[in-house]
Protein backbone atom coordinates (compact mmCIF):
# COMPACT_ATOMS: atom_id res chain seq x y z
CA UNK A 1 0.00 0.00 0.00
CA UNK A 2 1.81 3.34 -1.30
CA UNK A 3 -0.93 5.46 -0.38
CA UNK A 4 -1.06 5.99 3.22
CA UNK A 5 -3.94 8.01 4.20
CA UNK A 6 -3.48 11.51 5.88
CA UNK A 7 -3.34 11.82 9.50
CA UNK A 8 -7.22 13.90 10.12
CA UNK A 9 -6.16 14.99 13.74
CA UNK A 10 -3.23 17.17 12.06
CA UNK A 11 -5.56 18.13 9.83
CA UNK A 12 -7.81 19.15 12.59
CA UNK A 13 -5.46 21.31 14.70
CA UNK A 14 -4.24 23.00 11.00
CA UNK A 15 -7.96 24.51 10.67
CA UNK A 16 -8.08 25.28 14.35
CA UNK A 17 -4.87 26.89 14.79
CA UNK A 18 -5.90 29.27 11.35
CA UNK A 19 -9.05 29.72 12.37
CA UNK A 20 -7.74 31.28 16.22
CA UNK A 21 -4.92 32.69 14.44
CA UNK A 22 -7.35 35.12 12.44
CA UNK A 23 -9.88 35.46 15.11
CA UNK A 24 -6.94 36.65 17.30
CA UNK A 25 -6.23 39.37 14.58
CA UNK A 26 -9.59 40.47 14.73
CA UNK A 27 -9.32 40.73 18.93
CA UNK A 28 -12.14 38.10 19.31
CA UNK A 29 -10.11 35.79 21.33
CA UNK A 30 -7.43 36.02 23.59
CA UNK A 31 -4.84 34.23 21.22
CA UNK A 32 -4.52 30.95 20.60
CA UNK A 33 -1.87 28.94 23.19
CA UNK A 34 1.22 28.28 21.72
CA UNK A 35 1.45 24.89 22.77
CA UNK A 36 -1.67 24.82 19.37
CA UNK A 37 0.93 26.65 17.25
CA UNK A 38 4.04 24.80 18.19
CA UNK A 39 3.93 22.46 14.81
CA UNK A 40 1.71 24.67 12.57
CA UNK A 41 3.28 27.22 11.28
CA UNK A 42 1.25 29.47 8.77
CA UNK A 43 2.00 32.28 6.11
CA UNK A 44 -0.32 34.91 4.22
CA UNK A 45 -0.68 37.17 1.62
CA UNK A 46 -2.92 39.98 0.92
CA UNK A 47 -5.08 38.99 -1.87
CA UNK A 48 -8.41 40.57 -3.81
CA UNK A 49 -10.95 38.11 -4.11
CA UNK A 50 -14.30 38.01 -6.77
CA UNK A 51 -15.87 40.00 -3.32
CA UNK A 52 -13.05 41.90 -2.06
CA UNK A 53 -9.85 41.92 -0.11
CA UNK A 54 -8.72 39.07 2.30
CA UNK A 55 -5.71 36.62 2.34
CA UNK A 56 -4.59 33.19 1.17
CA UNK A 57 -3.13 31.44 4.24
CA UNK A 58 -0.88 28.41 3.44
CA UNK A 59 -0.75 25.72 6.83
CA UNK A 60 2.21 23.75 7.12
CA UNK A 61 2.46 20.89 9.46
CA UNK A 62 4.50 17.80 10.72
CA UNK A 63 2.59 14.67 8.90
CA UNK A 64 4.14 12.23 10.60
CA UNK A 65 6.14 9.36 8.64
CA UNK A 66 4.95 8.56 5.07
CA UNK A 67 4.51 4.80 3.49
CA UNK A 68 8.31 4.71 2.70
CA UNK A 69 9.09 5.73 6.16
CA UNK A 70 10.38 9.29 4.95
CA UNK A 71 8.87 12.75 7.01
CA UNK A 72 6.35 14.77 5.83
CA UNK A 73 4.79 17.91 5.65
CA UNK A 74 1.06 18.43 5.34
CA UNK A 75 0.29 21.84 3.37
CA UNK A 76 -3.31 23.50 3.03
CA UNK A 77 -4.71 26.44 1.80
CA UNK A 78 -7.21 29.03 3.80
CA UNK A 79 -9.02 31.81 2.20
CA UNK A 80 -9.73 34.53 4.31
CA UNK A 81 -12.14 36.45 2.06
CA UNK A 82 -13.61 39.52 4.50
CA UNK A 83 -11.43 40.23 6.76
CA UNK A 84 -13.96 42.05 8.99
CA UNK A 85 -14.96 38.90 9.98
CA UNK A 86 -13.43 35.17 10.99
CA UNK A 87 -14.96 33.61 7.49
CA UNK A 88 -12.19 31.39 6.73
CA UNK A 89 -12.70 28.76 3.88
CA UNK A 90 -9.83 25.94 3.56
CA UNK A 91 -9.27 24.19 0.26
CA UNK A 92 -10.53 20.86 0.28
CA UNK A 93 -7.28 18.89 -0.66
CA UNK A 94 -5.13 18.74 1.70
CA UNK A 95 -1.30 18.08 0.55
CA UNK A 96 1.59 16.09 1.68
CA UNK A 97 4.75 16.60 0.93
CA UNK A 98 8.30 15.95 1.83
CA UNK A 99 10.35 18.25 3.66
CA UNK A 100 12.67 19.27 1.33
CA UNK A 101 9.75 20.37 -0.88
CA UNK A 102 7.77 21.91 1.15
CA UNK A 103 10.81 24.16 2.65
CA UNK A 104 11.23 24.88 -0.96
CA UNK A 105 7.46 25.87 -1.16
CA UNK A 106 7.96 27.99 1.53
CA UNK A 107 10.88 29.64 0.48
CA UNK A 108 9.37 30.17 -2.58
CA UNK A 109 6.18 32.01 -1.37
CA UNK A 110 8.02 34.01 1.28
CA UNK A 111 10.49 35.16 -2.32
CA UNK A 112 6.50 35.91 -3.47
CA UNK A 113 5.71 38.47 -0.68
CA UNK A 114 4.03 36.07 1.53
CA UNK A 115 4.84 36.51 5.31
CA UNK A 116 4.82 34.91 8.21
CA UNK A 117 1.21 34.53 9.82
CA UNK A 118 1.86 32.37 12.83
CA UNK A 119 2.99 35.03 14.82
CA UNK A 120 1.33 38.46 16.27
CA UNK A 121 2.52 41.58 14.83
CA UNK A 122 3.88 41.99 18.42
CA UNK A 123 6.39 39.31 18.26
CA UNK A 124 7.64 40.22 14.99
CA UNK A 125 8.02 44.08 16.68
CA UNK A 126 10.41 42.77 19.24
CA UNK A 127 13.89 42.86 18.98
CA UNK A 128 16.28 40.17 20.34
CA UNK A 129 17.18 42.04 23.57
CA UNK A 130 13.37 41.60 24.29
CA UNK A 131 13.04 38.15 24.36
CA UNK A 132 13.33 37.22 28.35
CA UNK A 133 16.46 34.96 28.95
CA UNK A 134 15.72 31.36 30.00
CA UNK A 135 17.19 30.33 33.17
CA UNK A 136 19.19 27.37 33.40
CA UNK A 137 21.15 25.56 36.28
CA UNK A 138 23.86 23.62 36.78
Amino acid sequence: MMNKPLDQDVIDRMIEAVTYRALDELGQVDGLPKSHLSDIHMIAIDKEFKYGKGKEIIAFANGGKGATGKDLKYVKFFYWYDLSKGNIKGNDKTYSYSVEKARSFWNERIVAGYSRFDITPEETEKSPTDVTPVETTS
